[in-house]
Order: structure tokens, then sequence, then C-alpha cells
């Protein structure tokens, strides 16, 4: 099972519309996956619950342990798309995350969860809290939206200092840049600098997606963002299943079979 986490120490970068857009094309390509809101704003959750049926997560009850985690997932709109919505009260869930990390029970929740999904999108809460450091020594990979601008450029370089602190290492992670506004030409100078970064221009269907409810990819799947997300997701399953902590859909219904 593969989990990448979507994070920044900054709000309003995008965190939640990667989270959905990305979860969106994991389960285009069959996987099993399970968007795990840390977020108290709630809007991934917002957008793909079905029927606006609301599930709140109440992470005062996540001390019972991690049947009673698996119990308060719900599914999405989609079909393969299954929700872990965020508690309104974040602070409840930090105190589970760190509560957990020091019982070792994370590392006994994220095996549960291997049980029932093949990706976990994780859509973190912004800060430099010790519950996302926490959650970081389960991720295989970070996904951080950065505005292109020198100052966010350089938060990029206080995110690793975070996720090394009392650590030495941190999971690998894919800076991208987000909300790229082309007519500005400091967004194109920080493109000049970082042309390996992957790109998210800024773009009337990214905002549409609060109106439709939907991903990008399920009502402007040829549209440019809509590509870049497919592009994005395509890369960052190359690189897990390279980790091999992801199978391709083949292996993993040929593992399930043995299973039985």
């Amino acid at each position: 099972m593969a989990v990448v986490a979507v994070y920044n120490s900054k709000g309003g970068v995008g965190k939640s519309t990667f989270a959905i857009n990305l979860s969106w094309e994991a389960v285009r390509q069959g996987y099993r996956t399970l968007l795990w809101e840390l977020d108290e704003q709630g809007d991934s959750s917002w957008i793909l619950s079905p029927h606006n049926n609301h599930c709140k997560t109440n992470a005062n009850q996540f001390v019972l342990g991690a049947r009673n985690i698996l119990q308060q997932i719900h599914p999405s709109k989609f079909s393969g798309l299954s929700l872990l919505e965020g508690d309104p009260n974040m602070r409840a869930t930090e105190n589970f995350l760190i509560l957990f990390a020091r019982q070792q029970q994370l590392s006994k929740l994220f095996a549960e969860l291997e049980q029932n999904f093949d990706v976990i999108i994780l859509d973190c809460a912004p800060g430099f809290s010790e519950a996302n450091r926490k959650v970081m020594l389960f991720t295989h990979l970070v996904v951080v939206p950065v505005i292109p601008s020198p100052l966010a450029v350089r938060g990029l370089d206080k995110i690793r200092q975070f996720m090394t602190l009392h650590r030495g290492h941190h999971p690998p992670i894919l800076p991208v840049f987000s909300m790229v506004d082309r007519r500005r030409k400091m967004h194109n100078l920080s493109l000049e600098e970082n042309q390996d970064w992957p790109v998210i221009d800024m773009a009337s269907e990214v905002e549409q997606m609060t109106h439709r409810k939907l991903p990008i990819g399920a009502f402007a799947p040829t549209s440019r963002s809509g590509l870049s997300f497919s592009r994005l997701w395509r890369g960052i399953e190359r690189k897990l299943l390279e980790r091999l902590v992801l199978r391709t859909k083949a292996e993993e219904e040929e593992r399930r079979a043995n299973q039985r």
C-alpha cells in the first residue's frame, strides 16, 4: 500500500485541489483509494461526499483502536474512492495521531488499512505540527504544492528541515508548482529556475470544482488542468511502483487470488 501526503506548511496553496484530483486519478487507474482528510476545513469531503451526506469523523473515538477508525470510513460519490473526513475539532485529530505514535499504534492502523486500500492520499493540515511530523513517518511520498515565488520556494527548505528533525531523513518530496499564472513575471522566473518541477496552471476548471463538486477529470478530462493532473499522477505512480510500495492492478489481483 502506498501512502502519499499532500502537504505544505502554508494554507491556500491548493492542497485539497491536489488531494481530490490525485485521488480521482488513482481510482481511474483501478486502485482502491482512501482520501484521508487531516484538515479541519473539510473541503475535500465537501466536494466528494455523495448527496451532501457528510459523515463527520469523531477523532475522540479513535483512541478505542484501529477498528473504530475503519468504521468511520465511508464511500464517496465515486466507486473505488473512500473518505475519512476531517474532524471539525482538529485538536482531537492531532492528539490522536501523537498518542497513537507514542503507543506505536500507527503502524498497526496502516497495516489494517492495507487490507482494504492500495493507495492512501493524505490531505494534510498546514503548519509545522507534531501530528504532521508523525504521519510523515508512514508516508512514501510527499507532494508539496508551491506557488511560484522566491519566498514560497524558500519555504520548501523549511519543510525539509521540519521533516528531518528527530529523524535525520525524510520521505521523498515532490514539489509541484501550483496556481501558476504565466502572465506574471515572477511566476515565469520561478518556472525557469526549476524546470524539472511539474506545473499546475491557474485555470477556470479549478474554480469550477467547487461549483460542480467534482474532480476536474470528471467534467473536463481533456482540459489543460485535467491533463496536467493526469500526468502528475502517472509520474507519482511510476515513483511508487519503482519503490515497490505499489503494485500494478494485475499484480494486486494475482496477490489476492493467492490469498484465497
